[in-house]
C-alpha cells in the first residue's frame, strides 16, 4: 500500500504537482487552467444571450436571408420602451419572424442593430435577448 501511495505522489510531483492546487501544475501553465466560459449576458446591453442554435427554425431563415444579395424587408424599429442600447437615428430594424402554422405576424421578432447585432423577441418586443456570442 505504501508502494502505491509512494508512486501516486511522485508521479503528481513529477507532473508539477503544487500542494496548494487540487491539479497540480503552476498558475499559467495551460494544461491546468480552466476552459474560458462564455458570458451569458450582453456587457452593453445587460441582456442575456440565448445562442443561435436555440433559435426557432424560422428565425434562423430570417438570419440567414440578411446575409443574401436580397435580404428581407424590415421596419425601422425605434426602441420605444428603451430595452435596447440607445443609438440615433434608424439605427435598429424590425424583421417580424414567421409563425410555423399561420400566415400572420406572430410574436417572435429579430432586432437587427446597424453594427450588425441581432436581438431576439419570442413576446413582440416586450422583452429582448442578445443572439451570441
Amino acid at each position: 500500500m505504501f508502494l502505491v501511495l509512494a508512486f501516486a505522489v511522485g508521479i503528481w510531483a513529477f507532473a508539477g504537482g503544487d500542494p496548494g492546487s487540487r491539479t497540480g501544475g503552476s498558475p499559467g501553465d495551460v494544461s491546468t487552467t480552466m476552459t474560458e466560459v462564455p458570458p451569458t449576458q450582453d456587457p452593453e446591453s445587460g441582456l442575456p444571450y440565448v445562442a443561435p442554435a436555440l433559435l426557432p427554425e424560422a428565425a434562423l431563415d430570417v438570419v440567414v436571408a440578411l446575409d443574401d444579395t436580397d435580404p428581407p424587408e424590415g421596419s425601422p424599429f425605434d426602441d420605444a420602451a428603451g430595452l435596447l442600447p440607445p443609438r440615433p437615428g434608424a439605427y435598429y430594424t424590425l424583421y417580424p419572424v414567421p409563425p410555423a402554422t399561420v400566415a400572420e405576424p406572430g410574436p417572435d421578432r429579430l432586432v437587427v442593430g446597424g453594427g450588425g447585432e441581432i436581438y431576439w423577441s419570442r413576446d413582440g418586443g416586450a422583452s429582448f435577448a442578445r443572439v451570441g456570442p
